[in-house]
């Protein structure tokens, strides 16, 4: 198996109409020194219209941008999204998740819980923070904890008590509006030789390092939001810390960190990374023309602006040229969801939402097979196409179904029955499609 991260599962609570936990394993329950998810890379998650599906997609949105957004709680934009978004009912936002990093002299399952909730004073806030690990080479090994916040304080840290002297004074009055991590990291790329000598080489900078590592391998997409600010950040804290980046090299082999991460559809691109920009529409291009054989290029209009290029892609077709704004709805989805492909393929960790939206069926199942026999990092993603169901039916745990009441239902063989048949004759537990053609009648008129 090659070097990893592995996302084994999530829990989500109180996000829009999830009220109790929903529980997503992409792994089987138990880790021990055999691992291999060659079997457990892709995820489908499917479900009727408003059960829930984009809800679990958003908390991972939520979790990543709580980790490496400075001031994520400090926005008034975040405060006003999550007054939408949290679950009125229960007024509490819970994420939590397992990940298992391998490396060749190690196996590492670390498990992360955060807790958000409004306080007195009407703001949304942090009430716990947690990050465990244990050895991932024996079931029963138990968990032991690297850092704990609670009510704003840094209630446990995995440390000697000079060091914690450091980070208490460091996360002072930041607790309850900034994730550990976030902070962290922050103090980290101000004066990374400073910070390190500080801090010393020990575990709770190599568990950061790697806590850090996962927050920067997922890629959320949801509708047509953007990730530039993302993407900055990865260039910015990779190449900016250089003993970090070292380390990521020895224990992954990650070579070339900021080509993985670099994407396709940045508008503005740096000067110095311009031809990594080219090479990565060379690749698009190529993509695309599997789908549109006639496309002759993908041309970059590039107009300098001081340090960066502003660019836009320009489609060209032989006898015509359109801007990338006014090809058709698929053509616009592939090339958004192309940045999200590229990285599932090799290392990262991808959910995409609605990933069927105008997309051809045929197209839609065989790039599912091929991430199914060749891509190396991982892939979910909401549907309501059924087709898939019939290559994913032949992976591990790769099919599950959400109820309207957010019961999650894992799909299981059951003799030769096919899981399309299942679901549309209402044979999976919680989610009869009772519904009728006559049940229309009279809503639209006589």
């Amino acid at each position: 198996m090659e070097n990893m991260l592995y996302l084994l599962n999530i829990r989500v609570s109180g996000i829009k109409n999830i009220k109790n936990e929903v529980r997503l394993d992409f792994y089987k329950k138990t880790v021990d020194k055999d691992f291999d998810p060659d079997k457990y890379r892709i995820k489908a998650v499917y479900g009727e219209n408003g059960c829930g599906k984009s809800a679990l997609v958003t908390a991972v949105k939520i979790f990543q941008d709580l980790l490496i957004s400075d001031n994520y709680l400090s926005e008034s934009k975040t405060q006003l999204f999550l007054d939408e978004i949290i679950n009125r009912s229960t007024g509490t936002f819970r994420f939590d998740c397992e990940f298992l990093a391998h490396a060749d002299t190690f196996n590492i399952v670390y498990a992360y819980s955060v807790c958000i909730a409004k306080s007195d004073n009407g703001v949304y806030e942090i009430l716990s923070e947690t990050l465990k690990r244990k050895n991932g080479n024996y079931v029963n090994n138990k968990y032991k904890k690297i850092f704990e916040s609670k009510d704003g304080d840094l209630s446990y840290i995995s440390c000697s008590a000079d060091k914690r002297a450091i980070l208490e004074k460091m996360t002072m009055n930041l607790l309850s509006t900034h994730s550990f991590l976030s902070i962290f990291l922050t103090n980290l790329k101000k004066d990374a030789a400073s910070f390190n000598e500080t801090l010393g080489r020990q575990d709770l900078f190599l568990d950061m390092l790697m806590f850090f590592t996962l927050a920067i391998m997922i890629r959320v997409y949801l509708a047509e939001e953007d990730q530039h600010e993302l993407y900055l950040l990865r260039r910015k804290s990779i190449e900016g810390r250089a003993d970090g980046r070292i380390l990521q090299e020895q224990m992954f082999g990650y070579r070339d960190l900021a080509n993985i991460f670099s994407s396709v559809n940045e508008k503005s691109v740096a000067k110095d990374d311009f031809e990594g920009y080219r090479d990565k529409i060379h690749q698009l291009t190529r993509f695309i023309q599997i789908f549109k054989p006639d496309l002759v290029s993908i041309d970059i209009d590039a107009k300098e602006n001081g340090d960066r290029y502003e660019c836009s892609l320009d489609l060209n077709y032989g006898d015509y040229r359109i801007n990338r704004e006014f090809e058709s709805t698929g053509i616009k989805k592939l090339i958004r969801l192309f940045d999200c492909f590229a990285l599932a393929s090799t290392m990262g960790i991808v959910f995409v939402d609605e990933m069927d939206s105008n997309l051809n069926d045929v197209y839609l199942c065989k790039l599912i097979e091929y991430f199914m026999y060749y891509g190396k990092g991982q892939l979910c993603f909401t549907t309501h196409n059924l087709d898939p169901m019939s290559i994913l039916k032949e992976n591990k745990n790769s099919i599950d179904f959400l109820s309207s009441d957010g019961h999650l239902v894992p799909w299981t063989s059951r003799g030769n029955a096919s899981p399309e048949n299942q679901y549309k004759n209402g044979m999976i537990e919680d989610l009869p499609f009772n519904i009728d053609a006559t049940d229309f009648v009279g809503i639209f008129g006589e």
